[in-house]
């Protein structure tokens, strides 16, 4: 049930980025933002272990300690069904109404509040989508995609230093995630921060992100 980061919920880089920045141009940074994107198709109500799909190609030493699927309550699957079906048809509201009633019936349902947080977004209540994906955070802090949607609705309101504190926890949480390690160095450097920490995320990141490995070949000399 988990649409990661789609078009409701992208890690967005501000306009500003070539001016905050040194040696980044705008087609750069519309490449950065195109990188950014999850691009991945919402695993299927009735296979609840594709949550995991992303997170197994994002973290190669995931299959030494896989992370057991959760089986949602019957319930709680047919309510998420009907949200996911009324959310392609933007009809927002109702799919949170839904959504609301997957996790009250399976509060484990970690899909179910992720696309919950992506409806609230969706519907104009991104403060209450932070919220429950920081909840998310810390109940199910063994997935990878809660703290990626946290870190892109933070963005997005370029509050880039609270999505650097997040961006640190992924990065603890998952220390081989190509992902977490790509999100933190792109924030440092968003921040102005052409560090050797961000370098080196960058470094680990490149071999999943071609925009890691932009960034890194445009690197400011010392």
């Amino acid at each position: 049930m988990m649409r990661a980061l789609c078009a409701a919920a992208i890690l967005w880089l501000p306009a500003a980025w070539g001016q905050v920045n040194r040696g980044i141009t705008t087609d750069q940074t519309r490449e950065l933002t195109s990188a950014l994107e999850m691009g991945h198709e919402a695993p299927q109500p009735d296979k609840p272990s594709a949550s995991l799909t992303f997170e197994e190609a994002d973290d190669p030493t995931i299959h030494e300690h896989a992370i057991p699927p959760h089986q949602p309550t019957p319930a709680a699957r047919k309510a998420a069904q009907k949200a996911l079906h009324l959310a392609r048809k933007k009809r927002h509201d109702e799919a949170i109404t839904l959504y609301r009633e997957a996790v009250a019936d399976d509060p484990l349902y970690f899909e179910a509040w992720n696309n919950l947080a992506l409806e609230l977004d969706a519907a104009g209540k991104t403060d209450e989508a932070i919220d429950t994906l920081r909840r998310l955070t810390h109940s199910a802090p063994q997935h990878i995609l809660g703290f990626a949607n946290l870190v892109a609705f933070l963005c997005r309101q370029h509050r880039y230093a609270d999505a650097e504190v997040v961006a640190r926890e992924a990065v603890k949480a998952h220390n081989y995630s190509f992902r977490a390690n790509y999100m933190l160095g792109t924030i440092l450097v968003q921040e102005g921060e052409w560090t050797d920490e961000a370098k080196t995320k960058l470094q680990y990141a490149e071999v999943k992100y071609p925009a890691a490995k932009s960034l890194l070949e445009r690197w400011p000399a010392r």
